[in-house]
């Protein structure tokens, strides 16, 4: 564990002491640092994830088919696979595979950062501890789709409905859960209201409720490639305490809304809702905690913009102060991190590098 322990201090420090939001090129060679130690860190693994060796032969049986065999087999998701085809005929290994794809993941990630981020350090911060670097390195083709997410995340904002369209058909062709959040164009900018809420809350009780039926007729209709996962330990349920991090997330968004600027406040406060109510799901089953990713992607930008805001100005009645706000929400991605960590999150605790692999005993 000590890797991530030290990554994290690393980052964070100096991002913390050296690196100001208004001078650019500090920042931008701040996050191509950043993005180099993380592709590196993400890349040459080895046996952690628990999807780790599904890849690998996902990739060596990419190798040997044709590309129609592929557009066939696999009509609904194809662009991974064509993607490992292409890489094995360019004589990339599978860790270079990774590499590659891994390189795409942090450099999306950190060009959203430098684009939109009011404080680029504490968003790279919780880029690790709130688990987005864990789910690159277990989920490929749905970390893939969530890039693509944070590709068409502004012209969400802007109000742009064909290139945002169009990026999320894209990254749905690498996994199909990012089809499911196309609404998101029309969920995150709606405005909240105490009638809003209550209806909201109505239809998550409900949902709730029903849930178990309705997901049984559901199912073999529109989940028919998860069937294989029936049995396994992400189709159970699971306990409550994988909830309360969601929980605190909304809870600290609503109670710092005022913090948000008008113009993206309804954007941020949604996204933290809609995250909660995806995540209270998996007390029926646990794989559905993928779809929460999304939304939850824009805590990289919420955050950051609510510490930002205490930078300014003191105002005669204000309860914190910035360095108070810095280090509850430091404290935060702390305990997110290190409850992930005992939980095993994506199976990447600890931290095995190739350079290791003569200790690990493969679980292929």
């Amino acid at each position: 564990m000590a890797v991530y322990y030290i990554t994290i201090t690393a980052l964070t420090g100096v991002g913390c002491l050296f690196i100001k939001k208004e001078d650019n090129k500090a920042v931008l060679g701040y996050l191509v640092v950043s993005a180099l130690v993380l592709i590196f860190f993400a890349s040459f693994r080895y046996a952690i994830g628990f999807d780790y060796f599904s890849y690998r032969r996902i990739y060596e049986k990419s190798a040997v088919q044709t590309f129609e065999e592929i557009l066939q087999t696999r009509r609904r998701e194809p662009l991974l696979y064509l993607f490992c085809k292409i890489s094995n005929l360019m004589g990339g290994s599978y860790h270079i595979f990774l590499f590659c794809v891994n390189t795409f993941l942090l450099v999306v990630a950190m060009r959203f950062i430098y684009l939109h981020s009011k404080l680029p350090w504490v968003s790279v911060y919780l880029y690790i501890t709130l688990q987005f670097l864990a789910y690159n390195m277990n989920l490929v083709r749905q970390s893939i789709a969530v890039s693509f997410f944070l590709l068409a995340y502004p012209y969400l904002k802007e109000r742009k409905i064909v290139p945002y369209t169009i990026l999320i058909i894209i990254g749905g062709f690498f996994h199909n859960s990012l089809f499911i959040m196309w609404p998101l164009y029309i969920l995150l900018p709606i405005k909240g209201s105490r009638r809003l809420f209550a209806g909201l809350t109505g239809i998550t009780v409900l949902g709730y409720l029903v849930f178990d039926p309705v997901f049984a007729v559901l199912q073999p209709i529109f989940l028919k490639k998860y069937v294989n996962y029936s049995l396994s330990y992400f189709w159970q349920p699971s306990s409550v305490s994988y909830v309360i991090p969601s929980a605190v997330y909304a809870i600290l968004i609503y109670l710092f809304r005022n913090r948000i600027q008008p113009s993206r406040r309804a954007f941020y406060r949604n996204s933290a809702i809609y995250q909660f109510v995806i995540t209270l799901f998996i007390t029926k089953h646990f794989i559905l905690e993928r779809f929460a990713i999304y939304p939850f992607a824009l805590s990289l930008l919420a955050i950051p913009e609510i510490i930002a805001s205490y930078q300014k100005k003191e105002e005669k009645q204000q309860k914190f102060g910035y360095k108070q706000v810095v280090l509850l929400f430091l404290l935060f991605g702390a305990a997110y991190f290190c409850f992930a960590a005992a939980k095993g999150y994506h199976g990447v605790y600890p931290y095995i590098s190739l350079l290791k692999k003569s200790h690990s005993a493969p679980i292929s």
